[in-house]
């Protein structure tokens, strides 16, 4: 048996840029969230508007749906391959939600989850038919 640590390929200022790069893009990521978050919440106030809890649940399962579907398809996040047909997607979930958010006002949010079980497999499922298949080594 050996002790000997593996060496990485990678140095620790590439690492260290990586790091915060990477730091920086969540960052951003966070702040145009709050950004978006705060500018609706001022118009809502100001108008008197009321935003039923289920438009939030919407917002929130379908970042999930979104970061779920990029962490399954990384390798194809940098691929127009990917985002074509998943620019296509998208929409078709966000319309059907607010089809029945506007048709069931009285829609649970415990019910978001249930649906996304079924939904991000059948997503992924139609990701799979048009991305590329990996040949796996010999």
């Amino acid at each position: 048996m050996s002790n000997a640590k593996p060496v990485s390929s990678v140095t620790w200022p590439a690492r260290i840029v990586s790091f915060a790069l990477e730091g920086l893009k969540l960052f951003g990521i966070a702040l145009a969230c709050f950004l978006v978050i705060g500018g609706v919440t001022i118009v809502a106030v100001r108008n008197g508007i009321v935003i039923p809890a289920t438009w939030f649940g919407l917002c929130f399962w379908t970042g999930f749906f979104v970061w779920i579907i990029c962490r399954t398809y990384r390798a194809n996040v940098r691929h127009t391959r990917f985002w074509a047909p998943f620019s296509i997607l998208l929409p078709i979930h966000l319309a059907a939600f607010i089809v029945v958010l506007r048709t069931y006002p009285d829609w649970r949010m415990a019910w978001f989850p249930l649906v996304a079980i079924v939904e991000v497999p059948c997503i992924a499922m139609a990701l799979d038919e048009v991305l590329p298949r990996k040949h796996p080594s010999h």
